[in-house]
């Protein structure tokens, strides 16, 4: 037994290092395969950035550029990266954590996975500024721009309300001086009153932004007053005659509505508070007139602007619509030679309406009753008739409302329409 012992050792050291060269190449052989398998790489992921505890500043606020992603090249087994991107990766930025002032964070990631070596990564730091939020309450200056119409001024202008919250950083709004708006009264006669934005202004007169101003808009108004020797003068059209027969005059308009006159006060204040056109001729007309008028101006006054000495005038005229009765004796449609008829009643009245002037100028062969008899046969037969009319006449109804149509073999006897 002792001797067989002794020649197993003997064996053991003697192939020792062949077990141990076979053992080797065998371990060469599983790591060839599985790098060719599984081969190490270098690629970019991307880290998303989820910001934390921006409802926990209380009244501050932070200001600053914070990516919302970073990228990172890695250098890991081509199955370890692929896991990587389909992890979707995350670095958090807890905002909660951030004192007043500068804070300087880091966006290195930090991978806890074997076999994942990071090479690089950028962005690698972010500054993020962390600022108290301070309100401050102005009143509101009005700025008026434009000038009104000749013989206007502007009055005092006012807001609703009188005064704004202006809030935001504490930086920021050490800069504002004032709150304003803007309100425009260019060619006005009567009072301005309009919504308008208000803005933040600095020390300089420019808008200060990144404020929160509550009412976003006030409500101004400037008072117009005009002046003692101006006046407005509404335009009045002197009409002269009458439309033709079956016209009217439907409507009358004017360019421009008013004219504004100056002169001494008190030739000013005398005016009656309108101006006639000079006459507008409009007998017998039976279409519009359209004309530059002049003005009758009143004496002691004179006109602002020498391009209003007249004035553009319109009178639209139209017919007079009405209705007229009429009778009429009906046609047949389609009647053969092989039949005779008598129609019952042999006359029908038509209730027409339209232009009067149309109206009274119809003749017989503009208004025609007809009854289509095509394919009757012989025997009695009642029929609506139907009124053809001429364009712009309207056929209201017919009495009576159908009839009698008598259908008996023979020559027919001539229909006079």
């Amino acid at each position: 037994m002792a001797l067989i012992m002794a020649t197993m050792v003997r064996w053991l050291v003697n192939n020792l290092g062949l077990m141990l060269l076979a053992l080797f190449f065998g371990f060469g052989a599983w790591a060839i395969s599985t790098v060719q398998d599984d081969p190490i790489v270098n690629d970019r992921i991307t880290i998303r950035v989820v910001k934390l505890g921006e409802n926990l500043l209380g009244g501050n606020i932070w200001t600053g550029t914070v990516p919302s992603s970073i990228a990172a090249e890695v250098r890991a087994p081509r199955s370890v990266i692929n896991k990587l991107n389909a992890a979707s990766l995350k670095l958090d930025v807890d905002f909660s954590k951030m004192t007043i002032g500068d804070n300087t964070i880091s966006l290195a990631p930090k991978l806890q996975m074997d076999q994942v070596v990071i090479i690089s990564s950028e962005p690698l730091t972010a500054v993020v500024r962390i600022e108290r939020m301070v309100s401050t309450r102005l009143p509101i200056r009005i700025s008026v721009i434009g000038t009104p119409a000749l013989g206007f001024r502007a009055g005092i202008p006012t807001s609703i309300p009188y005064q704004v919250t202006i809030t935001g950083s504490e930086e920021i709004i050490s800069r504002v001086v004032g709150a304003n708006v803007i309100v425009s009264v260019d060619g006005a006669r009567a009072s301005v009153e309009q919504q308008v934005r208000a803005y933040a202004r600095d020390a300089n007169g420019e808008i200060v932004g990144s404020v929160q101003i509550v009412p976003e808009t006030v409500s101004v108004r400037v008072l117009m007053e005009q002046l003692s020797n101006y006046r407005d003068l509404a335009v009045l059209i002197k009409k002269k005659g009458q439309p033709s027969e079956g016209y009217a005059v439907t409507d009358v308009s004017v360019d421009p509505v008013i004219v504004t006159v100056y002169g001494p006060v008190e030739a000013v204040q005398a005016t009656k508070g309108y101006i006639e056109t000079l006459e507008v001729d409009i007998n017998s007309a039976k279409s519009d007139v359209d004309e530059q008028v002049g003005l009758d101006i009143p004496a002691g006054v004179s006109l602002v602007s020498e391009k209003q000495t007249s004035v553009r005038v319109h009178i639209r005229i139209q017919p007079l619509m009405g209705t007229r009765t009429i009778k009429r004796k009906p046609v047949l449609i389609g009647l053969t030679s092989t039949y005779s008829s008598t129609v019952s009643p042999d006359t029908a009245d038509i209730l027409l309406n339209g232009p009067l002037p149309k109206l009274n100028t119809l003749t017989d062969s503009d208004v025609v009753i007809e009854m289509d008899v095509t394919g009757l046969g012989i025997g009695v037969h009642q029929l609506t008739p139907k009124v053809r009319v001429p364009e712009g006449i309207t056929a209201q109804s017919v009495l009576p409302a159908t009839m009698q149509v008598e259908l008996s073999s023979g020559n027919p006897p001539k229909i006079v329409p």
